[in-house]
């Protein structure tokens, strides 16, 4: 499940920045933790994978101006089924019933009203003066007071705490609405509830509310419990003279962690425990003697951006590494230095030689208010990244602790069995931390079309992972992802009968299906295959994420998780395409979701087995494999692959041709997806209209469905064909919606 954070425009770096490592420092063992724009929310199938959705802090107007009617329309309606919404400063003002802020001022003041509605009544501010758009001018730790019964942390062992403050609002007569509660009430300096500057019946201001909204809940906020003084500059000289702001808050960071632990377990998100909360507080600037804190490095208890570690380019046979060595010295120039299209590459001839450092002079020195307009992946693709050569195996495992790469080649040997004319995965480029294997392989065609199919780059985090339309995280460990380069025929006299390439991304995901399943003994691990290319469990709900989507969206419906995704990428280069394949799955992570290995497990303790874990080693061998059989297949009808001479053997292609293509496997596919006869609304059409799945075309990969009529039976004749990359399909749901 993830947790949404809203990034578009008019939100505020610095907010975005707190609120995102704020939710990792605290959930991020649960959820994935991701940003999400107006596109996004307006076109994206996101309310089904989705916990909690935060709008932080920022400008009120753009929100207003990109989410206006649908995208308002869609978060309304994942609130009342169920979902959870959390508004922050300017994000508490947007779901209000009407604004009003700075009123009387001829530069800054903006009334009316909102469309969310959330809390049905007025949001006044700014609270305090000397507000200023883009500063620090009007900041403030300003203290509240807790409504612990409300929070349902009776034992949270304080009632009053000081947070970050910057033109946050008070929800007017907040406690006479029906389904909503105050959660905090501002305090003034001298240490009581603060009661000046207010109009109507309230005598209170409230800082923070809860408002139930149908199924659902959502909790708005005018101060920022997501700010974190250790990632705030002290010397900033708008915080005022000691004890200045950063002072101040630095004295309450322990109770605002708690706080902001209470107000996500009011929603019920999932976080850690209150001694590992406790324990992963981090150490003040003042303290170390570090004047500015990047937040690159947001470590003691933040899920910091990690360092960028070398890459290591290894085979499992000496011939290919001493033909990569050649190729890729031949695109260096003469210091060994390799600049693509996205990337730059420092080749360092061998594990044993020195391996320059991959940080941006400047980069960690930065702190969060330093915004020359950088986005952080822009300035760790400008890392020049080590690209160590292995000419002699595979480097020693000091070099490489979480990926062996002996051991992984070993199970690919095994894997292959008799078929030594297989060669994906055979060349292996690895990194501990990267950017995005994808974006490397993919961004860097004029490196990558040199490379041999079948190179295969994976990593143990990737920083700027990369999923289909906007997705992008930070990968959890125990997530295998890998990308590989494929060369792909185009149809030409000498090779007429090309299967169309739409269908590598089901081949692929079939592999990892069965590249589990036809184990023996793993027969009945639960894994699925969703149109056109996710990777779904059929797991136990074991945590509260799970528990809470099974609630929203039914018994039955809860328990199918996705666990994993593939993402095909193409250029196109004179008589092929060069591919580049993407993919990711939780092997061994149980948490955000589930991970294969928990479903070994839990089929252990249900059955009475005793199947091993696959390590991911064994478990990316076993797809390539399984892959490269499929592809071979599909491409050739075979197999194995043809010789050079068969391959351009009319005859012989003639004898192969009712083999190749997907109808061979078409059996084993509907088996491992999720669709079959399944009714669906088709909600391009107006009116939208029911329709049920018959399956996918057998030329381009469409998806085949035909029109119900209002008894639910099926209109002989009827059809409509929907292209895979051309509509978002949320199958839980029950919906296809045309992409925009």
């Amino acid at each position: 499940m993830n947790i949404l954070v809203y990034a578009g425009d008019g939100t505020s770096r610095a907010s975005v920045i707190h609120t995102v490592n704020s939710l990792r420092s605290l959930a991020g063992q649960y959820y994935d933790v991701m940003k999400i724009d107006a596109q996004g929310l307006l076109s994206e199938p996101w309310e089904e994978s989705t916990s909690l959705l935060v709008i932080p802090g920022g400008r009120d107007l753009p929100y207003t101006r990109d989410l206006r009617g649908l995208a308002n329309d869609r978060i309304r309606k994942y609130i009342q089924l169920g979902g959870r919404f959390f508004g922050i400063c300017a994000g508490g003002y947007y779901g209000s019933d009407r604004i009003v802020f700075e009123s009387g001022s001829a530069l800054m003041e903006v009334r009316g009203s909102r469309e969310l509605k959330l809390f049905p009544g007025e949001c006044r501010g700014a609270v305090y003066p000397g507000f200023v758009y883009d500063s620090e001018r009007g900041a403030r730790a300003v203290g509240i007071e807790l409504n612990e019964k409300a929070l349902g942390q009776e034992q949270l062992g304080f009632r009053q705490t000081k947070v970050y403050f910057n033109g946050g609002g008070y929800f007017v007569d907040a406690e006479k609405y029906e389904g909503t509660q105050v959660l905090a009430w501002y305090m003034n300096e001298f240490g009581q509830i603060d009661s000046q500057r207010l109009t109507g019946n309230s005598k209170l201001k409230a800082a923070m509310v809860s408002c139930q909204i149908g199924q659902g809940l959502a909790i708005l906020t005018g101060v920022h419990p997501e700010y974190d003084a250790a990632h705030m500059d002290p010397n900033n000289p708008d915080y005022g003279p000691e004890p200045n702001v950063v002072t101040k808050l630095t004295e309450r960071e322990n109770e605002r962690r708690l706080f902001l632990r209470s107000v996500l377990c009011k929603m019920g998100i999932n976080v850690a425990s209150v001694p590992t909360l406790l324990h992963s507080l981090p150490a003040h600037p003042s303290v170390t003697g570090n004047s500015s804190v990047s937040e690159s490095t947001m470590s003691n208890g933040f899920q910091e951006l990690p360092r960028i570690t070398p890459l290591y380019l290894a085979s499992l046979h000496p011939y290919n590494i001493k033909k990569l060595t050649a190729t890729l010295m031949g695109l260096a120039n003469g210091q060994g230095i390799i600049k693509g299209s996205n990337d730059t590459f420092q080749l360092v001839p061998s594990p044993l030689h020195p391996i320059p450092d991959q940080q941006i002079d400047g980069f960690e020195k930065r702190t969060i208010y330093d915004d020359k307009g950088e986005d952080d992946a822009d300035l760790l693709n400008a890392v020049c990244k080590s690209l160590v050569l292995c000419p002699d195996g595979p480097p020693p495992l000091t070099a490489t602790p979480e990926f062996n790469i002996g051991q992984y080649f070993e199970a690919l040997r095994s894997a292959r069995g008799p078929n030594l004319e297989y060669t994906f995965g055979g060349s292996l480029l690895y990194g501990q931390v990267v950017t995005s294997t994808q974006t490397m392989l993919d961004k860097n065609f004029d490196i990558s079309q040199q490379l041999p199919s079948g190179l295969v780059c994976n990593a143990t985090i990737q920083v700027s992972g990369r999923g289909r339309g906007r997705n992008s995280w930070i990968s959890p460990p125990g997530c295998l992802q890998f990308s590989m380069t494929l060369r792909y025929p185009i149809a030409s006299s000498a090779f007429s009968n090309v299967p169309s390439v739409v269908f590598i991304q089901y081949l692929v995901a079939l592999a990892v299906v069965e590249s589990v399943c036809s184990m023996p003994g793993y027969e009945d691990i639960p894994l699925r295959l969703k149109w056109p290319n996710d990777i779904y469990a059929e797991a136990p709900l074991t945590h509260p994420s799970q528990a809470n989507a099974q609630a929203q969206y039914g018994a039955s419906r809860g328990k199918m998780i996705k666990i994993g995704g593939v993402l095909v990428n193409s250029n196109f280069g004179g008589s092929e395409f060069l591919l580049v394949i993407g993919c990711g799955v939780n092997a061994t992570n149980p948490n955000p979701t589930t991970s294969i290995n928990h479903l070994i497990r839990n089929h252990n303790q249900v059955h009475g087995t005793n199947l091993a874990p696959l390590s991911q080693e064994t478990l990316l061998a076993n797809i390539l494999v399984k892959f490269e059989q499929f592809y071979e297949q599909f491409l050739y009808g075979t197999s194995m692959p043809p010789t050079p001479t068969e391959a351009s053997n009319p005859q012989w292609q003639q004898q192969r041709q009712g083999q190749i293509g997907f109808k061979s496997f078409e059996e084993m596919y509907y088996r491992r997806w999720l669709h079959s006869d399944v009714a669906v609304t088709l909600s391009t059409l107006n009116p939208p209209r029911q329709v049920r799945i018959k399956g996918v075309t057998l030329d381009y990969g469409l998806l085949k469905t035909v029109a119900l009529d209002d008894q639910g039976r099926e209109i002989p004749g009827l059809e409509y064909r929907l292209q895979p990359d051309g509509n978002s399909f949320d199958m839980l749901k029950g919906l296809i919606s045309q992409k925009l």
